[in-house]
């Protein structure tokens, strides 16, 4: 049996080929978030008006990025 065959046969081989363009920037996406949070894993302390809390660095992030998001997305109407 020759190599190729046995390549078109190999499920990983076919998923590999399968993938698009959209699917590699989402999978370097998920890498970059993945390091991203392993680098920031340092605990901070935020405080908001009488709000005391102390959260890893990479939640806090996140959590005022989603809020961010959800200003902008009720903030503008749907052309």
């Amino acid at each position: 049996m020759s190599q190729t065959s046995s390549n078109e046969q190999n499920p990983v081989v076919r998923f590999v080929k399968n993938l698009t363009a959209k699917n590699w920037i989402a999978i370097a996406g998920a890498v970059l978030a993945l390091i991203f949070v392993l680098q920031n894993r340092q605990r901070v302390r935020v405080e908001l008006f009488f709000l005391d809390l102390h959260a890893p660095l990479w939640i806090a992030l996140g959590v005022v990025l989603l809020i961010g998001w959800v200003v902008r997305r009720f903030s503008f109407r749907k052309r």
